[in-house]
């Protein structure tokens, strides 16, 4: 039976095995098995590396000692609540337990999940559904259209859940019959269907009660393949099989997400059997477990963007504002090497930064980089008054990647005289410190990431830099408002024509790329690794797994 292990034992545990694992080597394997390096090279393409993995896991002979799965994350859901959490790694959790409407497969096509069929009005203002019948909450409620419109009263209701966000283009749902519902929207919007994939459905029961969010935290109330078992904040998050799942469902007891801030414990988790995946996998450590003949790591080109904010009204203890000078924020980005970023911090596995979102999204336009030059990085600090630099902090979570990207960034400012604190927390102390509204906010630079659920060029922009999107409204923690690039973004998505809605994504990147909001750092792919007695785990696009189908081989 795999248990939850404590990081010391698992830190511990790495160094001798780090020793021992070459002479593990199967070599009945050995020859099917490619480098994972191939997998992130664009001279190997994507049938070859899948074939690779196949042959990998025919020749592999090791079993489950159980029926239970674990995941070693690098960090906790924020919250268990699907309407209060938004991040990735509250989402990979919560996605386990409750459904939307629609859904992504692996190629970005969206594709029915609760509901069954859709259809759109002429006038592009009202969307209907028709839902599958017979399924019910892990609370014994029956799912219909009533649910879809009491998840969108509960966002009316509290504008503190980020689900707010999600309904805020919507003018009203009305219940068609018991298995048809409205949604009418205040405008056209081209990305509606996009983004009702973020639109999670929970149990009207659940959300009628006075404390619901508390409730939700220990319990789950969806319609999804797996049901909350036990919760212990900042350790793991248990869940059971659902057995009255309605489609094809899982096939093993219990899956467990354990926080291994860690990579070496990740690592040590993985080679041991004590964790069956793990995610992220440490760039660094990948030829520690590339040819091992029990596990196969996947690479996969990600959606994920890396950036640093730079707060535009935070001020020197003498008034000055540096970050409201774009001269400034221009001199950050001349004075970063985003070529020496992707090799150092992530072993090569990232891609230097041509635009404010990845270039796998749709409407993406391509900018000239920005490259080191500390001689016009000094020039534009002389201009704006600032040549002798400043002090200035920088919040990141304190996981391992994070803080070598940090220090990174550190270094690099250090060339023309910018002084940068290092302040790491919890992800879920600066989920804190980052939804506060500008009065009260502290935080002077983040260093972060930002993958869209919806995988869409609004989706890529408007939450993290539109001038509505201040916190707590959003996470545009720039405090950054140029009202071109608003309006460009609000009349994209009431445009129908491709060329159009293309031209007027490409303007708004632009704009962003010349003013700078952010230090662009890079895209990194998604490294995941798993043992080969893992079956049925599936992919979103970037290399979010899906776990729907999830059994073992024991």
């Amino acid at each position: 039976m795999k248990k939850v292990v404590s990081l010391v034992l698992a830190g511990a545990m790495v160094l001798s095995l780090a020793a021992c694992s070459s002479s593990n080597k199967e070599t009945t394997a050995a020859a099917a098995a490619e480098t994972t390096k191939a997998a992130a090279e664009t001279t190997k393409d994507a049938a070859s590396v899948e074939a690779s993995k196949e042959a990998k896991k025919e020749a592999a002979t090791a079993k489950s000692a159980d029926n239970d799965i674990v995941i070693a994350l690098q960090a906790d859901a924020t919250h268990l609540d699907p309407h209060v959490s938004s991040n990735g790694i509250s989402n990979t959790i919560t996605n386990e337990m409750y459904e939307c409407l629609l859904a992504f497969d692996k190629d970005t096509n969206v594709v029915p999940a609760l509901a069954k069929e859709w259809s759109v009005s002429e006038d592009g203002k009202a969307y209907t559904f028709i839902l599958n019948e017979g399924i019910k909450f892990h609370d014994g409620e029956p799912f219909n259209a009533e649910s879809v419109k009491a998840v969108y009263e509960r966002g009316l209701a509290d504008d503190s859940l980020t689900l707010k966000r999600t309904i805020s283009a919507w003018e009203d749902v009305t219940v068609d019959s018991e298995y048809q519902v409205t949604i009418h929207l205040k405008e056209p919007n081209n990305t509606f269907i996009n983004k009702i994939t973020q639109f999670r459905i929970v149990s009207p029961k659940a959300m009628a009660m006075e404390n619901a969010s508390d409730y939700l935290a220990k319990h789950s109330a969806g319609t999804g393949p797996f049901i909350l078992s036990d919760r212990v904040d900042g350790g793991y998050t248990k869940m059971v099989r659902n057995e009255n799942y309605w489609r094809e469902g899982p096939t093993v007891d219990s899956l467990t997400f354990q926080v291994v801030p860690e990579d070496a414990a990740r690592i040590a988790m993985l080679q041991t059997g004590e964790a069956d995946i793990i995610t992220p996998v440490p760039v660094t450590d990948v030829a520690l477990i590339e040819n091992d003949p029990s596990i196969i790591v996947d690479v996969a080109p990600a959606t994920t963007y890396r950036y640093v904010t730079l707060n535009t009204e935070w001020a020197l203890p003498d008034g000055r504002k540096p970050f409201a000078d774009k001269r400034v924020r221009q001199a950050l980005n001349y004075a970063f090497d985003s070529e020496a970023y992707a090799k150092v911090v992530f072993n090569g596995y990232a891609k230097v930064p041509t635009s404010i979102f990845s270039d796998s999204i749709m409407y993406y336009s391509e900018q000239t980089p920005y490259t080191r030059d500390l001689e016009k990085a000094k020039s534009l600090m002389k201009e704006a008054g600032f040549e002798d630099g400043f002090d200035v902090e920088i919040i990141v979570d304190n996981t391992t990647i994070e803080q070598k990207g940090a220090t990174f960034v550190q270094q690099q400012l250090a060339d023309i005289g910018v002084n940068v604190k290092l302040l790491p927390n919890e992800s879920t102390a600066n989920a804190e410190k980052t939804s506060a509204p500008l009065e009260s906010t502290t935080v002077q630079m983040w260093y972060v990431n930002w993958a869209s659920g919806s995988y869409e060029a609004d989706g890529s922009m408007r939450n993290i830099l539109h001038g509505t999107k201040f916190p707590p409204n959003g996470y545009n923690t720039a405090f950054w408002n140029n009202e071109e690039f608003n309006q460009l973004l609000d009349d994209a998505l009431k445009m129908s024509d491709q060329k159009e809605i293309a031209e007027a994504y490409a303007k708004a990147q632009a704009i962003a790329w010349e003013e700078c909001p952010w230090i662009f750092l890079g895209n990194d792919n998604t490294i995941n690794a798993y043992k080969t007695y893992v079956k049925g785990l599936q992919y979103k696009p970037g290399g979010t797994m899906v776990f729907r189908t999830i059994g073992l081989d024991h």
